[in-house]
């Protein structure tokens, strides 16, 4: 691990250093994989996270979603309480399947917290049978529903309804959430989503597993002008268009556009920031007139995983991420831009180089960057790695502005 270091890029220098790293989560039976971190009132934390080997068979045999919640800022944590938040059961299988957990979530200035489900209505509603294969061969939808959420800070549902997004100029998809809902200037909530299509057999693709992969990823961005009673469609972002291409060769990107979030910048602008696969670098695309319009996207030039983006006090923006080159065990790190206009980033910061999943949940406390992840088997059997525990791990980053 690399405690600290310090980075100069026009005339700006900034340090960045791992104050402390605490285990938040440690299990000895179960594989720990994807928090995904829910900010309450005061010192309150929710937290959801995977207790399964990440594609292994009995990920979906038994109650693998766990729903946490701390009280004192992650020092102890505890089951959830049933009345936190609204849930979901598939029906099939009679698991969690849409808690408040995954998908878009914000946090608005009238002290609420919205969310967009991370998968449709319609997978909620009919379940995802894993007999019968992958979610997005089972719910390529025309006309999706998503689920809107708004819930107190101090976690009771307030709000729940469900809307279908306007405008949007495609066919059968399906579709997955990630990002955050940003609150603009003029009240608008604005956010990325993400579709998926099924592709013919005849342009399948085979990983070095042996496994097929059928689908390519896209990203489109959503906009709301009253409160996420409705929502229409903006911009799409898709790989057959742009066709994303890295290194010496122009190699092809292996997803296309995914897992993506969205910030606003100190300067005003909004950038959306994608994954496009596991070991090939990220891209982004910015909005200069409130994310309306959008560039094309392009290349960050590191590779990562489900970018989550925090712009700190100090103006300097960061992208928490991971995954690296070299699969595993893998690296979970930070990257800066220095002048906060994230048209240029700085090479990884890589605080922890272990196995594990490599998403990450962030927040700010007292002006430091929290970064929360997996260290962890992940799609490993238990054990693989000879680590004493299965954690969910927070570490502590203290990122100054010379």
């Amino acid at each position: 691990m690399i405690a600290a270091a310090t980075y100069t890029c026009g005339g700006r220098t900034v340090t960045i250093g791992v104050e402390r790293i605490d285990t938040w989560i440690e299990d000895t039976d179960h594989i720990v994989n994807f928090p995904w971190l829910v900010e309450l009132d005061g010192n309150r934390l929710y937290m959801g996270y995977g207790a399964a080997r990440h594609g292994g068979e009995h990920e979906e045999e038994d109650e693998h979603t766990r729903l946490v919640l701390s009280e004192d800022g992650g020092q102890t944590w505890r089951k959830a309480p049933g009345g936190i938040f609204e849930r979901s059961r598939n029906p099939i299988t009679g698991l969690i399947s849409d808690a408040f957990l995954g998908g878009c979530i914000g946090y608005l200035q009238d002290g609420s917290i919205v969310r967009i489900g991370h998968s449709t209505q319609e997978e909620i509603d009919r379940g995802n049978d894993p007999a019968k294969g992958n979610m997005h061969e089972q719910f390529q939808l025309e006309n999706p529903t998503f689920r809107w959420q708004r819930a107190s800070r101090d976690g009771q549902m307030l709000e729940s309804s469900t809307f279908k997004v306007t405008g949007m100029p495609w066919g059968r998809k399906s579709y997955q959430t990630y990002s955050r809902i940003l609150e603009l200037d003029n009240g608008d909530l604005l956010t990325a989503m993400e579709w998926v299509t099924l592709l013919p057999r005849s342009e399948w693709v085979y990983q070095g597993n042996g496994r097929p992969r059928k689908f390519r990823f896209g990203v489109f961005i959503v906009r709301s002008p009253n409160r996420g009673k409705t929502w229409e469609f903006v911009a799409n972002f898709d790989p057959d268009e742009v066709k994303p291409v890295y290194g010496h060769a122009d190699r092809p990107v292996d997803e296309g556009f995914n897992e993506a979030d969205v910030a606003q910048l100190p300067s005003g602008d909004i950038i959306c920031v994608m994954r496009t696969g596991s070991y090939s670098p990220m891209f982004q695309t910015r909005s200069t007139d409130g994310g309306h319009t959008w560039s094309v996207p392009t290349m960050t030039g590191w590779q990562a995983v489900k970018p989550r983006l925090q712009v700190l006090p100090n103006g300097v923006v960061v992208c928490a991420s991971g995954r690296g080159a070299y699969g595993h065990p893998q690296v979970t790190h930070v990257m800066l831009s220095l002048d906060g206009t994230a048209q240029h980033w700085e090479a990884p910061f890589c605080f922890h180089t272990g196995p594990g999943c490599s998403y990450t949940s962030t927040m700010q406390r007292d002006g430091k960057l929290h970064v929360i992840y997996s260290h962890s088997d992940f799609t490993r059997d238990l054990g693989t790695h000879g680590i004493s525990s299965q954690s969910i791990r927070r570490t502590v980053l203290d990122v100054a502005l010379a």
